[in-house]
């Protein structure tokens, strides 16, 4: 993203995960967030508040708090103007200029609309939307989902299971995020239904990398070992499973994830339980 907006003749200045001080004392006008969401508060917690709006890159939600990234942004930055930027977008397509289309959103519609202009170029389209927690929450959502998606790869399950696994889960998606506050619309967008599709089918995702290394057989902690990054989706498979817990949402899909991820379940056995239940009216 740095070098995209460097491409829009943007000044830039990276903070190392290692640096508690701004670059000369000064953040600049806007501050963009792009590190691990499992990190963000003991982060955010070593800086000096900006004063400047805070925008986000970061698709997790805290496990801890089951808090949004924007809302903790909020309690250890308190009375900041806060916003996210999401959608299907690999990191190594944004910086080679594959054509790439993303949703920035806000409450705030001036920084909105600021933000969706300094990045805006030909081959990065910008649109924009009020809806946060619906951006921020398909931007996490997705990928606990494209674990799944990856877990049907790896047991050679099929393009059809692929298919209906997703859509089912984009469903279960969509619930959730309304019953916090989400508009449907939001889910079957960018942030929703686009990021999804790309996470749940790329090579290149982690989460999809873990589900498939899952689906052959190999243990979760060892294949984390090796992942080069990463994956939030299994952090946020935690978070889901309170929240649909909590809310009494019907999720079976995420439900055989945490299973597979936290209780030793097989990826086969949760996928044959997910056949077999009861027939029902879609």
């Amino acid at each position: 993203m740095g070098k995209a907006l460097a491409r829009n003749n943007h000044e830039l200045a990276y903070l190392d995960r290692n640096q508690n001080d701004w670059q000369k004392g000064d953040p600049g006008d806007l501050v963009l967030l792009a590190i691990p969401c499992q990190v963000l508060r003991e982060r955010l917690q070593k800086l000096k508040a900006p004063g400047v709006p805070v925008f986000s890159l970061i698709k997790g939600i805290e496990i801890t708090t089951k808090l949004r990234v924007t809302e903790v942004v909020s309690e250890v930055w308190p009375g900041h103007i806060t916003g996210a930027i999401s959608g299907p977008s690999l990191a190594s397509e944004v910086q080679a200029m594959s054509p790439t289309a993303l949703v920035v959103a806000s409450e705030n519609e001036e920084w909105t609309k600021t933000v969706q202009l300094a990045i805006h170029q030909r081959m990065l389209r910008t649109y924009r939307s009020s809806d946060i927690i619906g951006v921020e929450l398909g931007g996490a959502l997705k990928n606990v989902y494209a674990l799944a998606g990856g877990m049907c790869q790896g047991l050679g399950l099929g393009e059809n299971g692929l298919a209906g696994l997703m859509t089912r889960s984009l469903g279960e998606m969509m619930r959730l995020a309304v019953s916090l506050g989400a508009r449907p619309e939001t889910l079957s967008g960018l942030s929703g239904m686009g990021d999804l599709i790309l996470t749940a089918y790329s090579g290149e995702s982690r989460n999809h990398k873990v589900g498939i290394a899952l689906g052959k057989g190999r243990e979760l902690q060892e294949i984390l070992n090796h992942l080069n990054g990463t994956a939030e989706g299994v952090p946020t498979a935690k978070a889901v499973h309170e929240l649909v817990s909590d809310r009494g949402i019907k999720a079976p899909v995420a439900e055989q994830i945490y299973q597979v991820l936290y209780e030793g379940k097989t990826p086969a056995a949760g996928f044959q339980d997910l056949m077999m239940r009861e027939v029902s009216q879609e």
